[in-house]
């Protein structure tokens, strides 16, 4: 699903972008935390003690969350991002995300850590409950495809809500798998396409609390009035990502991760979707655990 290039819809993105950050910027910091100790106990089982622990942080992103409480509870931790990140505010970082990933980048990476950012990490730090270890970040500047790390490298790999965002999502599980020592673990949370907030329209963030008056529900699979969304979607469904992780993995979990907008699926809608399951159409994303065999 490609990225909007009309300027004004751009533009209208990231007013919507400001406005929400605005308004959820502490529950962004709740759901990051909620996230995380998700994360931990279904790792729990096979991981009794993170400390020490050698983890890949794919897609770390402009909020580096994942990042920094690895390394907050004491494990071995590098991000990667096709943008370059830091966790500083020099303006060295943004000459160099200029010069790699555009003025658009630059800009917002900038608005965001000069405006929002530090209400988030205070947020997030008050619902981690411990103060956050933020200093001698390990960022990398390199595509899920092609990571610049040697063989059987990390004990753990894990990603937020990126592999929908892959565009050759078999290369990428090939370089996890490249990259995880044997037995190693990765910890993947996908965030499906056919879901109510799939199309990642700003205005089905939070669709069960805050459901759009100006976009139709499931736009991104019926009208495709309302293109604006922040990055490009591979437009992948659960049956497509199953047979790529079984021919590479032993898969642990594979359960979903939340449901959504069922208070929004009328039966004309659902029978205009026809194509598409009930299930898939409310579930929003997977919470897939891995192991290198």
């Amino acid at each position: 699903m490609s990225q909007s290039k009309n300027p004004l819809q751009r533009l209208r993105l990231y007013m919507a972008q400001v406005g929400f950050a605005g308004k959820f910027t502490d529950r962004y910091a709740a759901d990051h935390c909620m996230w995380f100790d998700r994360m931990l106990a279904t790792l729990r089982p096979y991981v009794a003690d993170l400390r020490g622990v050698r983890v890949l942080d794919v897609g770390a992103g402009i909020l580096q969350w994942q990042t920094i409480m690895f390394q907050t509870i004491g494990a071995r931790v590098t991000g990667v991002d096709m943008e370059y990140i830091r966790g500083d505010r020099r303006l060295d970082k943004y000459w160099k995300l200029l010069r790699t990933n555009g003025p658009e980048r630059a800009l917002k990476t900038a608005f965001w850590d000069y405006t929002f950012a530090p209400r988030y990490y205070r947020a997030l730090q008050a619902c981690f409950g411990q103060p956050l270890s933020r200093q001698g970040l390990d960022f990398r500047q390199h595509t899920a495809e092609r990571l610049p790390f040697p063989d059987a490298e990390f004990d753990l790999v894990v990603s937020h809500e990126v592999f929908e965002h892959i565009a050759d999502v078999p290369s990428a599980a090939d370089e996890i798998r490249r990259v995880l020592k044997p037995g190693g673990l990765a910890y993947l949370n996908i965030h499906l396409f056919p879901s109510i907030s799939g199309g990642h329209n700003m205005a089905w963030k939070y669709p069960d609390d805050e459901p759009s008056a100006a976009v139709p529900p499931w736009d991104h699979l019926r009208e495709k009035r309302f293109p604006e969304h922040p990055s490009w979607i591979n437009e992948f469904r659960e049956r497509d990502y199953r047979p790529i992780f079984e021919q590479k993995f032993e898969i642990l979990v594979w359960e979903a991760s939340a449901y959504e907008g069922r208070a929004q699926l009328t039966p004309e809608i659902r029978a205009e979707l026809a194509d598409y399951t009930e299930d898939e159409l409310l579930k929003k994303g997977l919470i897939v655990l891995l192991r290198k065999a």
